[in-house]
């Protein structure tokens, strides 16, 4: 069963009115348009779309072949394929043909634009941890990790942690 099907027949707590969930779904609707406010500011200060973002980030990951590439952005692999060419045009990768045959890899300049997003990422955070405050970061942590439980049941939480929704 899929994880859309898996989660479509959850069935609602006792309490859980259309209400409430029309308001969540308003809710997730606005942060979906802030993160991509968020998203539009990263590409104006790389200089890099999105799917050339995620490439770069997961050749970073140590994906080595355009096939793993496509799979971890959830690119076809031509799209990948024509993305990391791309980036390679740039300078930002190597690798897999072209002057350089083999496995895809950062270059210096790589490196840096993805130590460059890495710092903006925690930029991101930190304000957001700090305009929160401690509890509304724990809560939204608590939040974050049971909405992964019941979206993703079969990924097993990280080592120390325990599933938000499991007792």
């Amino acid at each position: 069963m899929s994880t859309v099907r898996a989660v479509l027949a959850l069935p609602a707590p006792p309490g859980t009115s259309m209400a409430g969930v029309l308001a969540l779904m308003d809710d997730l609707t606005g942060l979906a348009g802030a993160a991509e406010g968020l998203r539009r500011r990263v590409e104006e200060l790389t200089n890099l779309r999105s799917a050339e973002l995620s490439t770069l980030l997961a050749v970073a990951g140590g994906a080595e072949r355009t096939a793993v590439v496509a799979e971890l952005t959830g690119q076809v692999d031509d799209a990948a394929a024509a993305t990391l060419r791309a980036l390679r045009g740039r300078g930002l990768v190597t690798g897999a043909g072209g002057e350089h045959p083999g496995a895809w890899r950062l270059t210096e300049s790589g490196r840096v634009v993805q130590q460059q997003v890495e710092g903006l990422r925690i930029r991101v955070l930190h304000g957001i941890v700090g305009a929160l405050g401690e509890q509304a970061t724990d809560d939204l942590r608590s939040t974050v990790q049971a909405l992964g439980s019941v979206l993703a049941p079969d990924v097993l939480p990280a080592p120390g942690q325990r599933s938000a929704l499991r007792g």
